[in-house]
């Protein structure tokens, strides 16, 4: 049985070997993913995955284990193997490990839940994408094919730690991703659709999955029209989804503490420094309301918080756990987190967002004389180190005296991080955080992106 027990007696069987410190994370998490592709289920599982992570701390070196077995032989042998790690590593450590002091707090946290997903049947969850599909595939008979991908998670989590802290917590998290393919003729035309919220199965009747099919669908067939995009310098408006993931991978991503430390972030050495218009305004929130990427605490059982990054153009903050709290002689702002019990917490972003401005998407379209309007993202590259990003969005649109023009494809947006922010000039009032997924050091994790319609000066515009 998964309880709080197994991680107390990771941490007394560590400190009885004589760690410094010790923190042990037990989680049992109930998954269900279902993909339907062209009509046809070609994926449905359900499943529990259970397990231990203990994270040992001796002589200033870490060592960590993880096992999917909680038999109390099993736990005992990975706590002493994750000492032993530490113990075989610590002779050669260059610099010893410090991290920042935190109070021990002992609570337990659940997302509010109506209809507890472990208690729909799978039957039900292939239904809703079946729907989908249909809804999207009878738009148009031009929309080619449609897959639908349904997930959710659930379970508990504990974690203990040599200090005293004590949690446990109860999520539950469910999404829906609806991708249609439009062709005609030679022409194809794909576009993504997603959204899901820290909720129980209720949350399918605010997410609306038909809703987001018809937009998929129609999205798609629009592009169908859609000219080339040109190349050079434009006034770019981006979209609430692109401008979110351009504050997620350029500048959140920039404003991790462990990549500022190794040198690998354009922020290094940037606190009180401008490095924005004064428009801007940049937010690492995990504690935004029913947020992809919220949560109450981190995997290192700090109080997690509203983390400002930027503040009307000037760098304030960067996302930290304990470690790098240390290491940069600052307060820890609850920045760590692990894919689950089988990996070590790393410094991560939450819900990353540009704040709100007070503009209209009609004010930013005015005074633009030639330029071009971008939407969605299909993902890109970003060199933090450099400070450079590329992105290509889903659709664009030309924009001519202030009007929106004819659709464009096959375009991207690119350039410096820290000349566009600069460069931003206009910023609406229509907010919107989206869902995403964030990889890094092996892991990946839920995370929220957000802002509101954003303008860009002198920005850099591809297409093919």
């Amino acid at each position: 049985m998964v309880s709080i027990r197994v991680a107390q007696k990771a941490v007394r069987i560590c400190e009885g070997l004589g760690a410094e410190y010790v923190d042990a994370r037990v989680e049992r998490t109930y998954s269900t993913e279902i993909r339907l592709m062209k009509d046809t289920f070609d994926q449905v599982a359900s499943g529990v995955d259970q397990g231990l992570g203990v994270r040992v701390l001796y002589k200033g070196a870490w060592g960590f284990g993880s096992s999917t077995s909680l038999e109390p032989r099993d736990v005992s042998k990975t706590v002493r193997g994750a000492f032993k790690a530490a113990k075989a590593t610590a002779p050669g450590a260059t610099e010893k490990v410090r991290f920042a002091e935190i109070s021990a707090v002992k609570d337990s946290v659940a997302v509010t839940v109506k209809e507890p997903l472990q208690s729909v049947p799978i039957e039900t969850k292939m239904e809703l994408t079946l729907e989908a599909s249909g809804e999207a595939s009878k738009f148009d008979k031009r929309v080619a094919s449609v897959t639908v991908t349904y997930s959710d998670t659930s379970g508990e989590t504990y974690l203990a730690t040599s200090e005293g802290t004590q949690l446990i917590g109860r999520p539950s998290r469910g999404s829906i991703v609806v991708v249609a393919v439009a062709r005609e003729g030679a022409k194809v035309g794909t576009i993504r659709e997603r959204n899901g919220m820290q909720a129980g199965f209720e949350l399918f009747k605010k997410v609306d999955p038909l809703g987001l099919a018809r937009r998929a669908a129609e999205r798609a067939v629009g592009l169908l029209k859609a000219a080339p995009a040109p190349s050079g310098r434009f006034t770019v408006i981006a979209d609430q989804k692109l401008a979110g993931v351009f504050a997620h991978e350029a500048v959140g991503h920039a404003s991790e503490a462990d990549h500022v430390i190794t040198g690998e972030s354009v922020l290094r050495d940037k606190i009180d420094q401008r490095v924005g218009s004064d428009l801007v305004t940049l937010y690492d929130d995990s504690t935004y309301p029913e947020g992809w990427g919220s949560s109450v605490y981190d995997s290192e059982g700090v109080p997690t918080r509203k983390r400002l990054i930027i503040e009307k153009g000037f760098l304030k903050g960067y996302i930290l756990n304990r470690e790098t709290a240390a290491h940069l002689d600052m307060k820890p702002n609850g920045g760590a987190r692990a894919q689950s019990f089988a990996y070590r917490p790393v410094v991560r972003m939450s819900n990353t967002y540009l704040s709100a401005g007070d503009q209209s998407f009609e004010e930013l379209l005015e005074g633009v004389d030639s330029g071009v309007y971008l939407k969605g993202s299909r993902g890109g590259q970003v060199d933090t180190t450099k400070g450079t990003f590329q992105f290509s969005a889903e659709e664009g649109c030309l924009i001519e005296k202030g009007q929106l023009a004819k659709p464009l494809s096959d375009v991207s947006l690119s350039g410096m991080t820290l000349e566009t922010l600069m460069n931003i000039d206009g910023i609406a009032g229509d907010f919107q955080l989206s869902m995403g997924l964030c990889g890094k050091a092996g892991q990946v994790v839920a995370t929220g992106m957000g802002s509101p319609h954003v303008r860009i000066r002198n920005a850099v515009v591809g297409g093919k």
